[in-house]
């Protein structure tokens, strides 16, 4: 017996959505019939993902290629998807370089200021309107463990993720008298090409190999293992669907126990 998400041709628009965790919750929405638009950088990546659901769902999809550090593609994006009447949001933004916080330059936190945290918020409040008129919507946003336990050499990625998601705590108490739920989802180590360079930068920093390096970062895990990308996807799944109606304003661990505060 198969639970049904509530999910049938809503229609939900994922931000970097090429790879990584954009990418499984872009599988697991159209695998529930959630119609999709792709939103990422990448074209060559967006178009084949894009092909794939279509091949795989019987759902509607298109895509958009945009890089959320350019002035130009945010003004280009935010026109294009103005007038469409989105049910869900899934914000996920590229994590910013290793850096020690001696070393981060201002450059690099500009950047970051602007695509993770000033460009999230412009396009969330471009997409709520709607959501009010139809008194209904899901806002998710993927943030990182590093907002409750700092990551050791991701200064950029732990100073701004907080600033995100403070603001979607905010705006959670302020909408959900419209039906619109705004949750925030901070994983911990998943397979991805993310860990790969975080696994790799620690490597070079202690002087060990690549397996060295994630056999460590597996065993400070309770689950003593890296979660998949499917199961990040399965619970931004049910955060969009009509059984998760009730869960708001959360700011929700995918980490194997990871963070080992209460």
């Amino acid at each position: 017996m198969t639970m049904d998400l509530g999910l049938k041709a809503k229609n939900a628009i994922i931000f970097g959505a090429s790879s990584g965790l954009g990418r499984a919750a872009a599988h697991s929405l159209a695998s529930e019939g959630c119609n999709t638009t792709l939103i990422a950088r990448d074209s060559e990546k967006l178009k084949s993902l894009h092909k794939e659901i279509l091949q795989s769902y019987k759902v509607i999809s298109d895509y958009i290629v945009a890089d959320l550090m350019k002035d130009h593609d945010v003004s280009s994006l935010l026109a294009g998807i103005s007038d469409r009447k989105y049910d869900i949001l899934i914000n996920n933004t590229g994590g910013p370089p290793p850096s020690n916080p001696i070393d981060t330059d201002s450059h690099t936190l500009d950047l970051f200021v602007k695509s993770l945290l000033l460009n999230t918020i412009k396009i969330t409040n471009s997409l709520i309107p709607s959501m009010i008129e139809k008194k209904w919507g899901r806002v998710i946003t993927i943030t990182s463990s590093g907002v409750v336990q700092p990551i050791d050499n991701l200064t950029v990625s732990n100073t701004l993720r907080p600033a995100v998601t403070g603001f979607m705590k905010t705006l959670s108490n302020q909408i959900a008298m419209h039906g619109i739920t705004v949750n925030t989802v901070m994983p911990g180590r998943i397979t991805t090409d993310r860990t790969l360079e975080v696994n790799t930068q620690r490597a070079k920093s202690l002087g060990i190999s690549y397996d060295e390096a994630i056999l460590i970062s597996s065993n400070e895990i309770p689950a003593r293992r890296y979660g998949t990308p499917e199961e990040f996807g399965s619970v931004l799944c049910f955060l969009a669907s009509e059984k998760a109606s009730y869960i708001n304003g959360s700011n929700i661990r995918v980490d194997g126990g990871l963070i080992r505060s209460v």
